[in-house]
């Protein structure tokens, strides 16, 4: 579905062309009637209802909007949406768990305890390795799984906008290309934001442990300067998967469109996130809470049992994340998927192709 401009909408929606060139006048005519006289009951101005094919209206978006899309997203497509979220959740978890158990068995095996309280290191040591390498592998692990659940979701959003049908299969096969680039801007997003925090907060508490307390008057500044540095670069480029997806554009041209779709817009950008985020981790909150009460049973059952108590909290805290990440991980992205369609509304009049595109899905 292509229109005269160049880009393809909506599987590749790509940046914006120049505008083509105004078209010749017509000869103006000679003076009519102002308008035909119209037939009974028929106001001489139309009314023409609100452009919407999919699950939000082909214009810039609200918050109530934006939310309620996402949510719309899920519901009507609940197999590329909550199916593939819940195939992530329960790898990633299994995954986490085997890798929590593998680094941390030495400190719960009995003989190791042992050890330890004769003031033998070894069990210590290994333990802490095996949780360093299992902490690298988690995390990994996590980038992987979010990025190949943002694809999706993103993809899938590329359709809701305008009412089209997807399967699993389809979003599948229009991510899989972009899965090593996906997770490549996920890692590299981590990588600049982890980075500036991290250099701002060593810096500052170096600052202070070094020169005390005069230092802190630097010292501070420079810690809450990286936080803050973090974060505005962070959400200045957290709409690069979508990009990447939508657009069919590589990692470095994905970062650039997000920098210059945020420019100007910055607040609004965050305050959505963070608000997402915030209703997001109340309702996982919600979720997660009877599967622990669950898995510590009554009170009397904490004095006793500990092996049986420990394992049947592990598999009941779980399947609570399991069940909260299912719900809570593909709003989140459909949120992000929306911004970004949002801000190519509002900055590129991205709305009038897509009511184009609505209006002739044959093109």
């Amino acid at each position: 579905m292509t229109d005269p401009g160049g880009w393809t909408a909506p599987e590749g929606w790509g940046p914006p062309s120049p505008p083509p060139a105004a078209p010749p006048t017509a000869p103006a005519h000679a003076q009519g009637p102002a308008y035909a006289e119209q037939p009974a009951g028929y106001s001489t101005y139309g009314y023409r209802p609100e452009p919407k094919p999919g699950v939000v209206p082909l214009r810039p978006l609200g918050l109530g909007e934006l939310l309620d899309g996402a949510v719309g997203v899920l519901r009507r497509y609940p197999r590329p949406t909550l199916g593939m979220s819940a195939a992530v959740a329960v790898v990633a978890t299994l995954a986490n768990v085997v890798l929590l158990l593998t680094a941390f068995r030495p400190l719960v095996d009995a003989d190791t305890t042992a050890g330890l309280e004769s003031g033998s290191t070894e069990a210590l040591e290994e333990a802490l390795g095996g949780a360093v390498v299992g902490g690298l592998l988690t995390a990994g692990l996590t980038l992987l799984s979010t990025a190949v659940l943002t694809g999706i979701l993103t993809a899938v959003v590329g359709k809701a906008v305008l009412g089209q049908p997807l399967d699993l299969a389809g979003a599948w096969a229009q991510v899989r290309p972009a899965l090593p680039r996906l997770v490549g801007v996920a890692a590299l997003l981590a990588l600049l934001a982890g980075g500036l925090a991290f250099a701002g907060v060593f810096l500052g508490v170096l600052l202070i442990a070094v020169g005390g307390a005069p230092a802190a008057l630097i010292g501070v500044p420079l810690l809450l300067a990286g936080l803050a540095g973090a974060v505005y670069l962070y959400f200045r480029l957290s709409l690069a998967p979508c990009a990447l997806v939508l657009e069919k554009i590589g990692i470095r041209d994905s970062l650039r469109r997000s920098w210059l779709l945020v420019k100007g817009d910055w607040w609004r950008v965050f305050g959505i996130s963070l608000l997402t985020l915030v209703v997001a981790m109340f309702v996982s909150l919600v979720i997660q809470v009877p599967f622990e009460l669950l898995g510590y049973g009554s009170v009397g059952e904490l004095t006793g049992g500990g092996d049986t108590l420990s394992v049947r909290t592990l598999v009941l805290s779980s399947l609570g994340g399991i069940v909260a990440a299912t719900l809570v991980d593909p709003f989140t992205a459909g949120v992000r998927a929306l911004l970004y369609v949002d801000r190519r509304m509002r900055a590129e009049g991205l709305d009038v192709a897509l009511t184009a595109a609505a209006a002739n899905p044959s093109a």
